[in-house]
């Protein structure tokens, strides 16, 4: 008697039902973002704030007058916002989930295997998109920046992907510290760029030879590379952008090799 066999159908899970668990994670970490008024009160007002005051307030007789002043200052407090939204969505948080082995919890349920990572770092790139907003509609509407719409359209691209050397840097001091300390050393690594790379005021030429160990400065030259703002440009694209992917790549390792050791 011959059998007739029939072939097994192949299925394939739907693409919605892949991505549906990335979202989700997505989406209860920017509420528990946006809810943590700690996190989202200064995150989203400082750098306006600062921007609005210095821009406007303190200097708004010198940008009017110099046109290299407004992109100058437009960029720095830009910078600001998307860098440092990015960094402490992801370095806090991280670190007490670590600390409080959450993160192993996370790994023993039914859900894509680093889900909760890319939600961290995707909630990093949202908040620091969030924090810029307000700046570029102030800059646009008052032409205070002194900028074209294609020259902020590119700058904002470039600020915008540049969120994610500084999401990998949360990440590998959130692997790092504690999480009482995290906020201390986020800020003890972070804010001394914000300066020693030159993102709010010319530094004397003495200074200028450890500004390449900033990434900061390196996100600034790109963002004045995409607006064709030859001022201050000081380097090569390429150099900055392979520093920005050189500074990516060690800090996604060290953070690979510590969640990997201790979770």
């Amino acid at each position: 008697m011959n059998t007739l066999t029939q072939p097994i159908p192949v299925t394939s899970t739907p693409l919605s039902r892949i991505v549906a668990p990335y979202l989700l994670e997505l989406r209860m970490e920017l509420l528990r973002l946006l809810r943590t008024p700690a996190f989202a009160l200064p995150m989203f007002l400082l750098p306006l704030g600062t921007y609005v005051l210095f821009a406007f307030a303190v200097a708004g007789e010198a940008v009017a007058k110099d046109h290299d002043t407004g992109r100058f200052m437009f960029a720095g407090f830009s910078l600001m916002a998307v860098t440092m939204a990015s960094l402490f969505a992801c370095c806090p948080n991280l670190a007490l989930e670590r600390e409080q082995g959450l993160l192993t919890l996370k790994r023993a349920q039914p859900a894509p295997p680093g889900a909760w990572l890319t939600a961290k770092i995707g909630a990093g790139v949202v908040s620091g998109a969030i924090a810029y907003l307000p700046i570029l509609v102030i800059a646009a509407v008052t032409g205070q920046a002194h900028l074209t719409a294609t020259q902020l359209a590119a700058m904002s691209a470039v600020f915008i992907v540049g969120t994610l050397p500084f999401c990998a840097f949360g990440v590998m001091l959130g692997s790092l510290c504690s999480g009482s300390a995290a906020p201390g050393f986020a800020n003890l690594a972070y804010l001394p760029g914000l300066y020693l790379s030159g993102t709010f005021f010319p530094l004397p030429q003495a200074m200028h030879f450890q500004t390449v160990f900033w990434p900061h400065f390196h996100l600034n030259q790109l963002a004045f590379a995409a607006a064709d703002v030859a001022k201050f440009r000081w380097i090569p694209v390429e150099m900055a952008l392979a520093a920005l992917l050189g500074f990516s790549f060690l800090c996604g390792m060290v953070a690979y090799y510590r969640l990997k050791q201790r979770g």
